[in-house]
C-alpha cells in the first residue's frame, strides 16, 4: 500500500512539473496528463493491467507495463538524438555565419615595391 502512495506522488510530482512547464503545445500537454492519468490507474487497479495484458497477449501486467516502457524510453532517446543532432548543425551554421560577419575586411593590397636600381629620393639635409 505504501508503494502505491509513493507512485502516485511521483506521477503527481511529474504532472505539476509539466504544467508548470507548459510552453509546449496543448496536444503535448494532454498527452502528458493522458499517459500519468493511465499510470495512475495502473497504480490504483493493477488488475486492469493484468486483464489488459492477457487481452495482448502477455502474461503479467508487470510485464506489459516493462515492454511499453522500453518502447517509450527508446522512442524518447531516438526523438532527443535527432534533435540533438539537428540543433548541433544549426549552432555550427551559426558559428560559421557569425564568424564571417566579425571577420576584418582584408587590408589593400600594398602597391608594388619599387624596382630595383630606383631608390626613393634622399631626404633633404640640414
Amino acid at each position: 500500500m505504501i508503494i502505491r502512495v509513493i507512485l502516485l506522488l511521483g506521477l503527481a510530482a511529474i504532472g505539476w512539473l509539466v504544467f508548470l512547464r507548459r510552453n509546449k503545445l496543448p496536444f503535448h500537454i494532454m498527452t502528458v496528463f493522458v499517459l500519468l492519468a493511465a499510470g495512475a490507474v495502473a497504480v490504483v487497479m493493477p488488475e486492469r493491467t493484468d486483464d489488459l495484458a492477457r487481452l495482448v497477449g502477455v502474461g503479467r501486467g508487470a510485464d506489459l507495463i516493462t515492454y511499453v516502457s522500453i518502447v517509450a524510453i527508446l522512442f524518447v532517446l531516438v526523438h532527443y538524438y535527432t534533435k540533438f543532432v539537428e540543433l548541433q548543425q544549426q549552432v555550427t551554421q551559426l558559428t560559421r555565419e557569425l564568424a564571417i560577419q566579425r571577420a576584418e575586411p582584408p587590408s589593400p593590397m600594398p602597391s608594388s615595391p619599387p624596382p630595383p636600381g630606383d631608390s626613393p629620393p634622399a631626404p633633404p639635409a640640414p
